[in-house]
């Protein structure tokens, strides 16, 4: 019989290896504004901004102003200045911390009119129209706005004002939508049974003291435990992670 060749079998081309993933390219950073009074000045707002604009996909800038409030139009117009802030930064998020000095009479905004004074029926209502007229400032439906309640203080006195301006500001915030948010910031610095925190432990020192002798304001470790406490607040809802710049695809210094 005649052998038939085995006809060869076809080459199987090898698979080829797949193209790496190239990542995309990153996002503009997010863009955080801070405004406030002696709280936003001082300690905590300067180290909330440190934070902050360490983040590889934050930017973070600040304007606040001691003994201010929304009180006073006529020793400081926050209005104007939030206007004017926000136009310059066009922030993705305003955070705010205002109104430890609101608890007095409410002067007219035009220099016309008459006050109206603290305590009286008409105050919750006219000064949640002032907190409603500054959000309008600086809420817009492609910014949000993230309103930090004011810290609970030492003073008795001073607690029952502070009680007064959290409740209308937390209404006024609820009442701008889904984009504000506001931040109850009292169990921050209370312990388990809902006590005001004397000391804790700030990064790796234990028993710092929080409180400056006023019991109003932070002491440099207390602002560091104040905005250790807010700052992952402020990233959920910027709805970023806590992340390292290697991890991000883009080295912070490379920020403008």
């Amino acid at each position: 019989p005649v052998a038939v060749a085995t006809p060869p079998e076809p080459a199987i081309a090898p698979t080829p290896e797949p193209e790496p993933e190239v990542p995309p390219p990153p996002a503009a950073p997010r863009k955080v504004l801070i405004l406030g009074d002696s709280l936003a000045a001082t300690g905590f707002g300067a180290l909330l901004e440190k934070k902050l604009d360490a983040h590889p996909d934050i930017e973070c800038s600040r304007k606040a102003k001691s003994a201010t409030g929304l009180a006073r139009p006529d020793f400081y117009d926050w209005e104007a200045e939030a206007r004017k802030q926000v136009e310059a930064r066009k922030p993705d998020l305003v955070v705010v911390i205002l109104g430890g000095n609101d608890g007095q009479d409410l002067t007219p905004k035009s220099g016309k009119g008459k006050r109206v004074t603290w305590k009286s029926d008409a105050w919750n209502e006219a000064y949640k129209t002032r907190v409603a007229d500054f959000l309008k400032e600086i809420g817009a439906a492609e910014r949000k706005v993230l309103w930090l309640g004011l810290p609970k203080s030492e003073l008795n006195g001073f607690e029952q004002k502070l009680n007064v301006i959290r409740q209308v500001q937390s209404e006024a915030v609820a009442d701008l939508g889904a984009t504000a948010t506001y931040l109850e910031t009292t169990p921050f610095l209370s312990d388990a049974k809902g006590e005001l925190l004397a000391t804790a432990t700030v990064g790796k020192r234990k028993d710092q003291d929080l409180r400056e002798d006023d019991g109003i304001h932070f002491t440099m470790a207390g602002s560091q435990f104040f905005a250790d406490k807010v700052y992952p607040e402020v990233l959920r809802v910027l709805e970023l992670g806590d992340l390292e710049p290697e991890t991000t695809g883009r080295a912070k210094n490379a920020k403008k």
